[in-house]
């Protein structure tokens, strides 16, 4: 039983997945293997991965079933003590994984990294910041500040969550059950992978983005770490962007409430931590008193 397994959705990834695969096993530790699910794919998926010719890397075909279902089989394919996750037509970055498993051997549940973006026009450098496991959960409350690819950290911790649910973003409604849980997660500062931006990537979908804000199940994720870090529930920002039982006022003061509670929570974090939290909830205010007030244009 290799200590780490990183496991691989992929489907119609027949362009990608080489490099993508090949990038992961140059920076694979010794005891690991890649484990990749063809979710039913129709262009030669599979294919393009067997000609790899690894010993470490293992391919399952079945048919069509979406990326929650396709996580948890792979999960249930795998018995490593580590997971990490890569998507198809991302690149691992050199020493990602030795990285982020100096962090777990120093007492982490979960590790991400920033990333590097590219694909679409210059690539984009990130800001390097890392989040402490103490601030992480905070971090969340704002928004999801990870990619789901850069994802390292123990099977036992997923699974003392529940394991993924089929929700329009099963990642982000991962971390906010781990988190609740008490899983300790980190983000490390240096990126650890080439995160690709395409127009057809899910995540730029206008329908899955709404789909993501209406979830009652996401909603109820969020409101119960709320609960926990800030005393009471809270509702997610961009959940109340289109929240049409309330009036304007009414989310502006469901945002102050929020905002007084997020900076009562923040005072017991150091200064460095604070301020990192501080932009980003003024950020998230900026953005939802635009939506707002374009709102409010539209309607006249």
């Amino acid at each position: 039983m290799p200590r780490l397994s990183v496991i691989v959705p992929a489907y119609n990834a027949a362009g990608t997945i080489a490099s993508a695969i090949r990038s992961t096993t140059r920076a694979l530790p010794r005891d690991a293997e890649v484990v990749v699910l063809d979710d039913g794919s129709t262009d030669g998926t599979a294919d393009a991965i067997r000609a790899l010719d690894d010993a470490r890397v293992r391919v399952i075909s079945r048919p069509n079933r979406g990326v929650a279902a396709t996580l948890n089989d792979l999960l249930d394919a795998t018995d490593s003590d580590l997971v990490a996750r890569m998507d198809a037509d991302d690149l691992v970055l050199p020493g990602r994984f030795v990285r982020q498993l100096r962090a777990i051997d120093r007492g982490a549940d979960a590790v991400f990294s920033t990333v590097v973006t590219w694909g679409s026009g210059r690539p984009g450098l990130p800001r390097p910041s890392g989040i402490a496991a103490d601030d992480f959960g905070l971090h969340l409350l704002l928004t999801n500040p990870v990619a789901h690819s850069t994802f390292l950290g123990r099977r036992a911790a997923i699974e003392d969550a529940g394991g993924y649910r089929d929700l329009p973003t099963e990642d982000y409604d991962l971390w906010l059950r781990m988190a609740t849980r008490g899983a300790r997660m980190q983000r490390l500062a240096l990126p650890g992978l080439a995160y690709r931006v395409h127009a057809a990537q899910v995540t730029a979908s206008v329908t899955w983005r709404r789909a993501s804000w209406e979830s009652p199940e996401l909603a109820a994720s969020y409101s119960e770490l709320a609960e926990q870090l800030l005393g009471a529930p809270a509702v997610r920002i961009t959940s109340l962007s289109i929240d049409d039982t309330r009036s304007d006022a009414a989310k502006i003061e469901e945002l102050d409430r929020f905002t007084a509670l997020f900076e009562r929570a923040m005072r017991a974090h150091a200064p460095a931590a604070r301020r990192a939290l501080e932009r980003k909830l003024g950020e998230r205010r900026t953005w939802l008193s635009a939506r707002i007030a374009e709102g409010a244009v539209r309607s006249r």
